[in-house]
């Protein structure tokens, strides 16, 4: 393998770090119903992880809540559709199983456990999974819970993936020792985790044989990761009723367009993350193609909510900037609610 293809994996695996960025409250638009009148569901049931669920729309404390299955955040994408479903029906019945942190295999064990499988899917020296077990456990102790919200959902939207993916860096850095993670968990502040992972991704170069080791294990936890995304995509067609309508939501392109020197192109670092993120979006959208009843919705271009040739300092300096670098800011929530239910109203035509 050359060095050139090296970095750029290696670029690519850096970047997930970077999906774990703090957001801070904004206010919430709404969506007018008239337009979308005619979609009329009986149980919309969401589920996904940090962004399906509005992290950033509410205080901090209530966004970094251990546990968030159960409440509905005002402003939220699922929330903006879920008003738009009970204007257009006063008995609709919304259901949030959206928990921040959640991933793909959180989803699968929940589902196997709910459904009484006697050898539910694990995973085994999983650090990221466990690095708050107060949440991954009552998360995936809900599987009896949220199998009988499914059961009977003639809705479903699915929003998950991007914190395996970091799982994925972070898990594989862990096994090949690229990372200390007693180092890790010691530091405060986001920029001293930021420099503490460039610095130990960047002496990877200086021995060929740790950077074999980690793509080797990276490249497993992802085919993992794959294989997670098509059984748990089974597994919910299964629960849920055959005539359910399956939505599966894409993510933004989290820095497309912006720029890390004004008047200069984007780095090549930038290209890399969008790389990434389309990658993961086209396996959904493959995945989804599958199924009668599953459709898959675009997300967002990043102008949407910012404009084109934003710089990385900018970017970073404000609160509605480093909302998109991860959680869509209130307009990104209404974008996006409008996204599924145009998407819906194909479906119901």
């Amino acid at each position: 393998m050359d060095m050139k293809t090296v970095w750029k994996r290696m670029l690519a695996v850096l970047l997930c770090t970077f999906l774990m960025v703090s957001a801070l409250s904004v206010s919430a638009f709404a969506i007018s119903a008239k337009p979308y009148k005619g979609i009329q569901y009986k149980k919309y049931t969401y589920l996904g992880d940090s962004i399906p669920f509005g992290y950033g729309l509410v205080s901090q404390e209530e966004s970094s809540d251990p546990f968030s299955v159960g409440n509905r955040v005002k402003g939220s994408y699922t929330d903006l559709v879920g008003d738009v479903l009970q204007t257009n029906s006063k008995k609709t019945v919304v259901q949030p199983a959206a928990s921040s942190g959640s991933r793909v295999c959180d989803y699968r064990i929940l589902f196997e456990r709910g459904l009484g499988y006697q050898d539910p899917y694990d995973r085994e020296n999983d650090w990221y999974g466990m690095r708050k077990p107060e949440r991954t456990v009552r998360l995936r102790a809900m599987g009896p819970e949220v199998v009988k919200w499914l059961s009977d959902s003639d809705l479903v939207t699915f929003q998950c993936g991007l914190n395996d993916i970091t799982a994925c860096l972070i898990n594989a850095a862990y096994a090949t020792g690229v990372i200390d993670l007693d180092k890790l968990q010691s530091l405060d502040g986001l920029q001293d985790v930021i420099n503490y992972l460039a610095f130990a991704f960047g002496n990877l170069k200086n021995d060929p044989v740790i950077i074999d080791n980690f793509l080797t294990v990276f490249a497993k936890e992802v085919a993992e990761l794959r294989k997670n995304i098509r059984v748990v995509m089974k597994e919910l067609t299964e629960i849920a009723p055959e005539d359910a309508d399956i939505l599966v939501v894409g993510y933004h392109k989290a820095v497309q367009g912006i720029r890390v020197i004004p008047g200069t192109d984007r780095s090549f670092l930038f290209d890399v993350v969008d790389e990434v993120l389309m990658s993961f979006n086209s396996y959904y959208k493959t995945v989804s193609k599958q199924y009668g009843n599953v459709y898959f919705v675009d997300a967002p271009d990043a102008d949407v909510v910012y404009p084109k040739g934003t710089t990385v300092f900018e970017w970073l300096s404000d609160t509605s900037f480093i909302l998109m670098g991860v959680h869509p800011s209130a307009k990104g929530h209404q974008y996006i609610a409008k996204q599924v239910l145009k998407k819906l109203k194909e479906i119901n035509a």
